[in-house]
């Protein structure tokens, strides 16, 4: 029976996909190895709790060190990575050095075109690696390759995210995600494609107001450096597809950016007497101590997140413009909100997919190449995903 290991088990995303691998009979044990071994343990122990048998171990490990992280997930069929995005290429070293198969969260597309790289290592290794199983980037993916396959021909795709809050008793300021990452969106140009060019932009220099289903609602969304523009301009070649673009936003979104503005999303050392310590990682422990990482302790989450895929082009000669929308629950009886389980429970399902043997590809590919959307939706809608019905905009062209 197959063993999962998870790098990064104590994260909060990674909490997601250990808690629900543990409750499928076809997992025989799961890794939790995480480089702060108290959060490894603490994550370990609900697992098994859920389970209701001792499934999970937790391992201490720093992917950083490769032969001893190696070591600590022997025996692994498949490593889900949720270690913080620019360490990569130093999990998929281990998984090719492990012979197991691999998949991570994104990689914010500067990573993820390094990874793509390692295509031919993989095959050649016969093994899959799947850049991008989350949400956005992921069920976004799943959810173009839908839209796609409808058209003839795809002209445009449009992919938005946008999220509410409604957590009693919690601080007027958390976060729910990497602070690291949010602050590299924040810092970094971001990319568009446009007719059929990437183009770079100033981080949120491009913004619209887009209507969301409720419980989200009309949300004022912004664009930010992500993964979908490194992989869908290939992906869906064989569309004619010119035009890329993501955006996101909601509540919080625009005060986390002022951070940034203020210069705590910089990583270079500030000396401070004696002292050196760049104002990210500052900002990072500071938000840790006072408890602002993920929710407060005793706190239900009570959160939703949009995620909305747009296709415009054509069938059979006549402009066609869809739309399908996923809102993303949260989990209060985990105690995760619905940002950590929109993006570790898709990675759970796809490993045990993958684990399944029915997707028959290698290779490092994204997840519209892997997976196939039924398949997947069935999955996201047993787990209190809502997808709405394919919806005919056309009229908006």
């Amino acid at each position: 029976m197959p063993t999962v290991a998870i790098f990064g088990g104590g994260g909060l995303v990674s909490q997601c996909a250990s808690y629900d691998l543990a409750a499928d009979p076809s997992i025989d044990s799961i890794l939790v190895a995480d480089i702060d071994g108290r959060n490894a343990r603490a994550v370990a122990r609900k697992t098994n709790l859920i389970c209701g048998k001792r499934k999970a171990t937790a391992v201490t490990a720093d992917v950083r060190k490769f032969r001893s992280a190696c070591e600590a997930i022997e025996g692994a069929d498949i490593i889900i990575n949720g270690v913080q995005y620019d360490l990569n290429l130093q999990v998929m070293e281990i998984a090719l050095k492990s012979g197991a198969d691999y998949l991570d969260f994104g990689g914010l597309y500067w990573m993820t075109k390094r990874q793509l790289k390692y295509n031919l290592r993989f095959r050649k290794a016969g093994l899959l690696a799947v850049v991008g199983m989350g949400a956005e980037p992921g069920i976004s993916g799943i959810m173009a390759r839908e839209l796609c396959d409808r058209l003839d021909s795809v002209e445009t795709i449009k992919i938005r995210d946008a999220w509410r809050d409604y957590t009693k008793g919690v601080p007027p300021f958390f976060v729910t995600w990497s602070i690291q990452t949010l602050m590299d969106e924040y810092t970094m140009p971001g990319e568009v494609l446009e007719d059929g060019r990437i183009r770079n932009f100033k981080p949120l220099g491009l913004n619209e107001e887009y209507d969301f289903p409720e419980p989200v609602g009309k949300t004022t969304v912004y664009s930010t450096r992500h993964s979908e523009i490194a992989t869908f301009p290939e992906s869906f070649r064989e569309k004619g597809v010119k035009n890329v673009n993501w955006m996101e936003g909601g509540p919080g979104f625009l005060e986390q950016k002022l951070l940034a503005d203020a210069g705590f999303g910089d990583s270079r050392p500030l000396k401070i007497g004696r002292a050196e310590v760049s104002p990210r990682r500052f900002l990072a422990e500071l938000l840790k101590r006072r408890g602002a990482l993920g929710y407060p302790h005793g706190s239900v989450p009570d959160s939703f997140e949009c995620l909305a895929v747009e296709t415009v082009g054509k069938r059979e000669g006549r402009a066609v413009s869809e739309r399908r929308t996923c809102i993303f629950p949260s989990r209060p009886d985990w105690g995760l909100g619905a940002a950590e389980y929109s993006v570790g429970v898709p990675g759970a399902i796809a490993a045990r997919l993958i684990m399944s043997g029915t997707v028959g590809k290698t290779g490092v590919l994204p997840p519209e190449i892997v997976f196939a959307p039924e398949q997947f939706y069935r999955e996201l809608e047993r787990r209190n995903f809502i997808l709405s019905a394919v919806e005919d905009r056309t009229h908006s062209v």
